[in-house]
C-alpha cells in the first residue's frame, strides 16, 4: 500500500478530541475510516467507546470508535498513516517532541488548527515533506461527554502541503474528507487560506472572549461591531504586506461571513470561561507580530491581544 491509496486501509490518528477533533473523527468513522483517538479527556473517550460519539446540530448521527489513547505515548501501539493535530495551537509547542517519538515513522502530520504558522512548527519536527495544513471552516461546542453540537459549516475546508513532495497526499486527503461529508478542497497556496481564516477568527474570537458575548451578540451590538470591522481591516492590510492581497471585496465578505456566526460561543470565550490558555498568540498576536515585521501599526490587534493575555495572567492558580 502506498501513502496515496484511497482505500479504507489507512489509519488516522486524531490528537485532540474537542469539538473540532470529535466532528472530524465522527465523520471519518461514519464513513468506514479507521480512526484512533488521543486525548486526556478520559470520561469523554470512555463514553465514545462504550456508548458512541454523538454529533448534533448541523449534522446528526452517532458512531462508536473503539481505538482510544489516553496519552500521546500510547499512540505508539498503533500504526498510523496520518495524524491530525486538533489540539489548540497554544498546546502545540508542548506536545511536538512527544508526538515525534510516538507517531509511526513516515506518517503524515496535519495541522487541523486555527492560527498562522502552526504548520511551520510541525515541519521543524517532522520535515516539510510530511507536513500538511488544513483550514477548518466548521465549529462546534461540547454538550457533554461523548456529545458535540456542530454549530455551523461554511463549506469548504481546505488542505495544502508545506512542500511539493506532499501535494499528492494532500489531494488524496481532500478526497477522503469530502467523501466523509466534510467537503474539502486541495489548495496549492494554503497560506492564502490560513490568512483568510486568521483574519476572520481574529475579528471576533478575542472580542467575544473579553466581552463574554456570542458571535451574534458582538456582531449586532454597534460598539463591538465597529471593533470587529477595525480588527478585520488591520488583518487585511497586514496580510497584504505578507503577499496575500484578497482584493477590494474581501472586507465585505468578512463581515457577511462573521454575521452568520449566530449564537455560537467562540472557543476562545470557552477557554477564558474555563481559565485555559487561549490561542491569542496565533491569531491577533500573529497579526500584531507581522505588523511589527512590516512596520505597520496594529493598535486594535495589539490591544485585544494584551487584554486577553491579562485575563490569562489573572487565572486562579491551582
Amino acid at each position: 500500500m502506498t501513502k496515496t491509496d484511497t482505500t479504507n486501509d489507512q489509519v488516522f490518528g486524531i490528537v485532540g478530541v474537542g469539538p473540532v477533533g470529535s466532528i472530524l473523527a465522527g465523520h471519518l468513522a461514519k464513513h468506514g475510516r479507521h480512526v484512533v483517538l488521543v486525548d486526556i479527556l478520559r470520561e469523554h473517550l470512555d463514553t465514545i467507546k462504550s456508548k458512541g460519539l454523538t454529533l448534533s446540530g448541523f449534522t446528526q448521527f452517532k458512531v462508536k470508535i473503539e481505538d482510544i489513547c489516553y496519552s500521546i505515548a500510547e499512540l505508539k501501539k498503533h500504526r498510523v498513516d496520518a495524524v491530525f493535530i486538533c489540539v489548540k495551537a497554544s498546546v502545540l509547542p508542548r506536545i511536538l517532541k512527544e508526538l515525534k517519538a510516538s507517531v509511526t515513522p513516515g506518517a503524515y502530520v496535519i495541522s487541523y488548527q486555527n492560527g498562522l504558522d502552526t504548520e511551520d512548527l510541525i515541519a521543524q519536527e517532522f520535515g516539510k515533506d510530511r507536513t500538511l495544513r488544513c483550514v477548518v471552516n466548521y465549529a462546534g461546542n461540547m454538550i457533554g461527554n461523548g456529545h458535540v453540537d456542530m454549530t455551523f459549516f461554511n463549506k469548504p475546508n481546505y488542505v495544502g502541503a508545506v512542500s511539493q513532495a506532499a501535494e499528492e497526499y494532500a489531494k488524496t486527503l481532500a478526497e477522503i474528507l469530502t467523501s466523509a461529508e466534510l467537503d474539502t478542497k486541495f489548495a496549492e497556496t494554503i497560506r492564502r487560506y490560513t490568512w483568510e481564516k486568521t483574519i476572520l477568527n481574529a475579528g471576533m474570537m478575542a472580542l467575544c472572549a473579553v466581552t463574554k458575548q456570542t458571535m451574534k451578540d458582538a456582531f449586532d451590538f454597534e460598539p463591538t461591531h465597529k471593533l470587529i470591522e477595525d480588527l478585520v481591516k488591520e488583518g487585511i492590510e497586514v496580510a497584504k504586506m505578507d503577499g496575500c492581497d484578497f482584493g477590494p471585496d474581501f472586507f465585505d465578505f468578512c463581515t457577511k461571513y462573521l454575521g452568520k456566526g449566530g449564537r455560537h460561543k467562540p472557543s476562545m470565550l470557552v477557554d477564558v470561561e474555563n481559565q485555559r490558555p487561549t490561542e491569542i498568540d496565533f491569531l491577533n498576536g500573529k497579526i500584531a507580530e507581522y505588523g511589527k515585521k512590516f512596520n505597520m501599526p496594529t493598535p486594535y490587534n495589539q490591544t485585544i491581544t494584551g487584554i486577553v493575555k491579562a485575563l490569562e495572567a489573572g487565572y486562579k492558580k491551582p
